[in-house]
C-alpha cells in the first residue's frame, strides 16, 4: 500500500519546476498515468478470468427433504426392489432403501475438455490488454506533447509581456517629450490624452495575459502535478524519427481483439465436450425396517452438446461481425487522418522555421526605423500618429516572433506524438 502512495505523494508536493525534465517526469507519475496502469492490471485480471474456464469446476451440497410417500435414496435395480419389498414379491426383511425423510451430500465436478470458444476468448482478453498497455504509451504521449506545448505557449506570453513593458516604457519616455512640447506651445494636449490611451491599452493587454498565463499554469499542474510560476527553457537535442503511427496501435489491437470476439461467438455455435463427476449419499430411516439407511452413488462420464437452433447466439454472432468490421474501418480512417496531418505538420515546421528567420529579420529593420522615427518625431518633421505607428510595427514584429517560437514547439510536439518518440531525447 505505502509503494502505491509514494508516487501519489510525489506528484502533489513538488513546489516548482527547474526544467523540462521535472515537467515530463511528473506526467508520468500523475494521477492519469497510475489510472491507465490500474487498466492495464484489470486487462490481465480479465486474461486470468478467461483462462479460469479451463480449470475444473468443483462443488459439494447438502439438503434435506420431506416427501410426501417414500421416496429412494438412490436409484435402485430391479432385484433390489425385489429383495427387500414385502411378501409375496420380497420377504419383507431387511432395510428398503425408501424414506419420508432424506439427508443428501454429496461433490460436483465440471471440467471442459474442448470448448473452442474459450481459446477465442483468450487471445481477444490478450489483445485487449496490449491495447490497454498502448493507450496508456498514447495518453502519457500525448500529455506530454501537451505540457511542451503549454510551456512554449507560456513562454511566448511572457516574452510578450516583457515586450509590452519595453513597449511601455517608450511610450513613457515619449510621453515626457510631449509634457515638454506642451510647454513650449509645439503639441496639443491631445497628443498626452492620445499616449496616455496607448499606456492604458498596453495595461490591459497585460493584465489579459496574466489570466491566459494562469490558464496555463493550470493545465500544466493538472497534467503533471508541478505548480511552476514561470516557463522553462527548452532547447531540441534530437530529430524526430518517422516511426510506425503510434496513437494507431491501440485501435489496431481492439480491432483484433474485435475479430477474436467475432470467432468466438461463432465457435459456440460449434460443439464441446466437458468431462462430468458427480458423487451423492442419501440417509434416512428406511420406510419398512424404521432403520437408518445409508446410501451413495456417483457418476464420470464425458457429454458431447451442440446446438441445433440459438438464433439468439446467431444474431449475437452477427452483431459480434459487424462490430469487428467497424473497428476495421475506424483503423483505415485513423491512419489516414494521421497520415494526412503529418504531412501538414512537416510542412508547417518548414514554413515555421522559415517564418523566425524572417520575423527576426524584420524586428532588425524595425528597429533602425524607430530610431529613425523618434529623431523625425523630435524634430518636428513627423507627426505622434506616424510615430506611434513605428513603435506599433516594431512590437508587433516582436510579438510576431515569439509567437512563432512557440507554435514551433506545437508543431514539433504533436509531429514526436504521432510517430512515438520520447520527448526526453528530443527536449531538454
Amino acid at each position: 500500500m505505502l509503494k502505491r502512495l509514494i508516487p501519489i505523494i510525489f506528484t502533489v508536493t513538488i513546489a516548482d519546476a527547474t526544467n523540462i525534465s521535472t515537467l515530463l517526469r511528473g506526467v508520468e507519475n500523475h494521477y492519469k498515468s497510475q489510472i491507465d496502469t490500474i487498466s492495464i492490471e484489470e486487462a490481465n485480471s480479465a486474461i486470468d478470468i478467461v483462462h479460469g474456464q479451463l480449470y475444473p469446476k468443483i462443488s459439494i451440497f447438502g439438503s434435506f427433504t420431506h416427501y410426501n410417500s417414500p421416496t429412494n435414496l438412490r436409484p435402485t435395480t430391479p432385484t433390489e426392489n425385489a429383495k427387500y419389498g414385502p411378501p409375496p414379491a420380497g420377504d419383507g426383511s431387511g432395510d428398503f432403501p425408501f424414506s419420508r425423510d432424506i439427508s443428501r451430500y454429496g461433490a460436483t465436478l465440471s471440467m471442459p475438455i474442448f470448448v473452442d470458444s474459450i481459446f477465442w476468448l483468450s487471445d481477444r482478453a490478450k489483445a485487449m490488454r496490449e491495447s490497454a498497455v498502448y493507450k496508456r504509451e498514447v495518453n502519457l504521449l500525448q500529455d506530454k506533447a501537451t505540457i511542451i506545448g503549454a510551456n512554449a505557449n507560456l513562454r511566448y506570453l511572457e516574452e510578450l509581456k516583457s515586450s509590452l513593458y519595453a513597449k511601455k516604457r517608450t511610450l513613457n519616455t515619449t510621453k515626457k517629450i510631449i509634457k515638454a512640447k506642451l510647454k513650449t506651445g509645439r503639441a496639443s494636449a491631445s497628443a498626452l490624452y492620445k499616449i496616455n490611451q496607448r499606456i492604458d491599452s498596453i495595461d490591459i493587454a497585460i493584465n489579459n495575459i496574466d489570466i491566459q498565463r494562469a490558464n496555463i499554469q493550470m493545465l500544466i499542474a493538472t497534467l503533471s502535478g508541478v505548480n511552476i510560476r514561470h516557463s522553462v527553457a527548452m532547447r531540441k537535442r534530437g530529430r524526430v524519427y518517422l516511426k510506425e503511427l503510434l496513437p494507431l496501435k491501440p485501435l489496431k489491437a481492439k480491432m483484433v481483439a474485435d475479430s477474436y470476439l467475432a470467432e468466438a461467438e461463432k465457435a459456440k455455435l460449434y460443439p464441446s465436450i466437458h468431462l462430468k463427476a458427480d458423487y451423492n449419499e442419501g440417509s434416512g430411516d428406511s420406510y419398512f425396517s424404521g432403520n437408518r439407511v445409508h446410501k451413495d452413488y456417483g457418476s464420470i462420464g464425458i457429454v458431447v452438446s451442440a446446438p441445433l437452433l440459438d438464433m439468439p447466439q446467431i444474431r449475437t454472432m452477427q452483431q459480434a461481425r459487424i462490430k469487428s468490421m467497424k473497428s476495421a474501418i475506424e483503423v483505415a480512417k485513423l491512419k489516414d487522418e494521421l497520415l494526412q496531418k503529418s504531412k501538414m505538420l512537416k510542412k508547417q515546421l518548414h514554413l515555421i522555421n522559415r517564418s523566425i528567420t524572417l520575423h527576426k529579420k524584420d524586428i532588425n529593420n524595425q528597429k533602425k526605423l524607430v530610431s529613425i522615427a523618434k529623431e523625425s518625431y523630435k524634430s518636428g518633421r513627423m507627426t505622434l500618429e506616424e510615430y506611434l505607428r513605428y513603435i506599433d510595427a516594431l512590437y508587433e514584429a516582436k510579438a510576431n516572433l515569439y509567437k512563432s517560437k512557440a507554435l514551433y514547439w506545437q508543431t514539433l510536439s504533436q509531429l514526436a506524438f504521432i510517430y512515438g518518440n520520447s520527448f526526453e531525447r528530443i527536449v531538454k
